[in-house]
């Protein structure tokens, strides 16, 4: 049976995910996260309706600070 290639796209992807993994664990990403998310409800007085949106920025936002330091460490 043959074996499906990767597209080198799918594979820089995962190599940037795993540098990624090596640069920091994921109990920290989450504290990182979970800080995030807290800063964002004190914004708008801990209203207990916004705490999934919350989460879901803060995870976008950290995670898109994690890969941009990612890509260009992986570049030099």
């Amino acid at each position: 049976m043959a074996k499906k290639k990767s597209s080198p796209k799918k594979h820089v992807d995962n190599t940037l995910e795993e540098y990624a993994e090596s640069l920091i664990t994921p109990g920290e990403r989450k504290r990182m996260i979970a800080e995030a998310a807290y800063y964002r409800a004190e914004q708008h007085g801990f209203d207990p309706g916004f705490v999934e949106e919350d989460w879901h920025e803060a995870e976008k936002a950290i995670d898109s600070v994690l890969f941009k330091e990612v890509e260009e460490t992986a570049e030099h």
